[in-house]
């Protein structure tokens, strides 16, 4: 389960006061296959999705450990990383995106510099500003295609045309010749008429990159375009199903969100309801997907006329996520529900 993934990897860092520059790092290592972990004291070099480069203390060997081996890290932090980490967690978001930019402004460990900003996307994110965040994704994967937290990129997984001020910067991404800033412009424009096809274009050349995470990501982006068309049948939602095993886990909350839209058009509400809660769930990096995932899994569980879990999720939905515009939409759903069963027992009366 990758709930809170980002937060939780960063909240088991070790909290210290003393200078970056000269306290020491850990990292807690379990060989796949073996029983038992070792805590290795060292000085992190680098880390990215795949793997984690140390220098081994007091040795002063540099090994590489699979990211699949790590069980947890512990490095110092300053104190508005930590004062951001906590306000993220209390969803303070614009309180903590001032306090990870200081933080950004006096760390010089690369890969840690990458931790803030993947944590100052995530904040972004979640506050609907998806401007900000393509900006700053930009720069964590700058030279990094490896990097990790890649399911923080803001992309478009709606059917309606985008109206924001990101439409604006994403005509000059379509154009970039860096994939990252490709594949967001192509997501942005993908619904806007008079960009449409340029956009398909470069989604359809992207989806052969020899980069994983862009490869997937464009071709499941295509899959949006079947759905537009509306004529999509039962046999090709279950080819994307299939299709989903390609699709390394941490990038499989869009193309899940679609596939759901994809089964409520069918009126398979069982299926949607099931592929919309596995965003909340499993995967919660876009906070604002996961709020409309959440909510249109509960429309999909009224639809099979299981009103009192839809009502429940309802409920959890107004609850979990009061700081998104879904949640006024779960509200209103939460009034009818209860009207109608107080009119029903009225009635019965």
């Amino acid at each position: 389960m990758r709930t809170f993934l980002l937060i939780n990897l960063a909240l088991v860092f070790v909290f210290q006061n003393t200078e970056i520059t000269c306290a020491q790092d850990k990292i807690e290592v379990r060989p796949d296959h073996h029983v038992g972990q070792a805590t290795l004291p060292c000085t992190i070099l680098d880390f990215t999705q795949s793997e984690i480069k140390v220098k081994l203390l007091p040795s002063g060997t540099v090994k590489i450990y699979p990211s699949s081996e790590i069980v947890k890290v512990h490095t110092p932090q300053t104190e508005q990383h930590q004062q951001g980490l906590e306000q993220l967690h209390n969803e303070e978001y614009e309180k903590a995106i001032e306090s990870f930019s200081e933080a950004l402004n006096i760390e010089n460990r690369l890969w840690v510099r990458r931790e803030i900003l993947a944590l100052m996307t995530k904040g972004a994110l979640a506050l609907g500003d998806n401007l900000k965040a393509a900006l700053r994704f930009q720069i964590m994967v700058e030279n990094e295609p490896d990097a990790r937290y890649f399911e923080l990129i803001p992309l478009d997984w709606g059917m309606k045309e985008t109206l924001s001020p990101v439409r604006n910067a994403a005509q000059g991404w379509l154009t970039n010749p860096d994939e990252v800033q490709q594949l967001m412009g192509a997501s942005i424009l993908l619904t806007a008429p008079d960009y449409q096809a340029q956009a398909e274009a470069a989604l359809r050349s992207l989806a052969t990159s020899p980069h994983v995470n862009i490869q997937q990501l464009a071709r499941t982006q295509l899959w949006r375009l079947r759905l537009r068309a509306g004529d999509i049948s039962l046999l090709e939602l279950q080819r994307w199903e299939r299709n989903l095993n390609q699709v390394p886990e941490h990038l499989r909350a869009g193309p899940h969100f679609l596939l759901g839209t994809g089964y409520a058009m069918l009126d398979r509400h069982g299926q949607a309801a099931a592929s919309f809660l596995w965003i909340p769930l499993a995967e919660n990096s876009n906070p604002q997907l996961s709020a409309e995932a959440s909510l249109k899994a509960a429309d999909s569980l009224l639809a099979m006329g299981q009103t009192s879990n839809a009502l429940r999720l309802y409920q959890e939905t107004a609850a979990r996520y009061a700081k998104s515009p879904v949640q006024q939409m779960a509200l209103q759903m939460i009034d009818q529900i209860t009207n109608k069963s107080s009119q029903s027992t009225t009635q019965d009366n």
